[in-house]
């Protein structure tokens, strides 16, 4: 499996996924910054500025980030799965010694690995600036949450990001799997419930990966059905 992993990962340019990823959170951690200032109630004269929004800057940089990571792993679903179907490029692949379900397995192993490191570091880099940037700016407002709060939201959200790649397969559509990652953003970051979106509430997040995770397992047996 791991020779697996090192052959799917050659298909990656992975230095510049990584120069993506750190360009990334200094562009969310300088938009979250600048939009808690700007959504700050300036009636309230009283109060810091920011403090008078229902999501605090750390909050807004953490629903930034989960959209943005769930669209990140439909790109991924689309270079490592989708476009090998589509190209059928993936027969190359099947005549390595190595079976159908090894393959599949790698593919799957390789964005979920890659997905949770880039989530990982996006946590720590965000949380990191936001907590030694509010002790220095008042505009800056800094709130943690709970480790088990954080590991659920990121496990669920990790299989929620998989759920593209039941739609994108059913077609072997790369519009289809982009489009539907960008509809999960829309509804996951609805404020009705919270004001951090949904994919924020530990038992809703867990909830939607539950059902990932159940269209996950349809979409491998599918996939090993599949005749290309």
């Amino acid at each position: 499996m791991t020779h697996l992993l090192k052959i799917e990962l050659k298909k990656i340019n992975l230095k510049k996924q990584i120069f993506s990823l750190l360009l990334m959170n200094m562009i969310v951690l300088l938009l979250s910054i600048f939009t808690s200032v700007l959504l700050a109630d300036p009636a309230n004269e009283g109060a810091p500025a920011a403090a008078t929004m229902l999501l605090t800057t750390s909050e807004l940089s953490m629903l930034i980030i989960r959209a943005v990571l769930i669209v990140w792993q439909a790109i991924f679903i689309v270079q490592i799965i989708i476009e090998e179907y589509k190209s059928k490029t993936i027969t190359v692949l099947f005549t390595y010694p190595f079976s159908k379900r090894e393959l599949i397995l790698a593919k799957l192993g390789l964005i979920f690995l890659l997905t949770a490191a880039f989530s990982i570091f996006s946590i720590m880099f965000q949380s990191l600036c936001l907590f030694m940037l509010s002790h220095n700016f008042s505009l800056v407002t800094f709130s943690s949450e709970s480790l088990w709060s954080l590991i659920i939201v990121l496990i669920s959200n990790l299989f929620l990001g998989f759920l593209p790649l039941f739609i994108g397969m059913r077609n072997v559509s790369i519009i289809a799997t982009i489009i539907s990652s960008l509809v999960i953003v829309v509804i996951g970051s609805n404020s009705q419930a919270s004001p951090a979106g949904l994919l924020g509430v530990p038992a809703v997040s867990l909830f939607l990966g539950t059902v990932s995770v159940a269209l996950l397992s349809i979409t491998y047996r599918s996939m090993l059905r599949k005749e290309v």
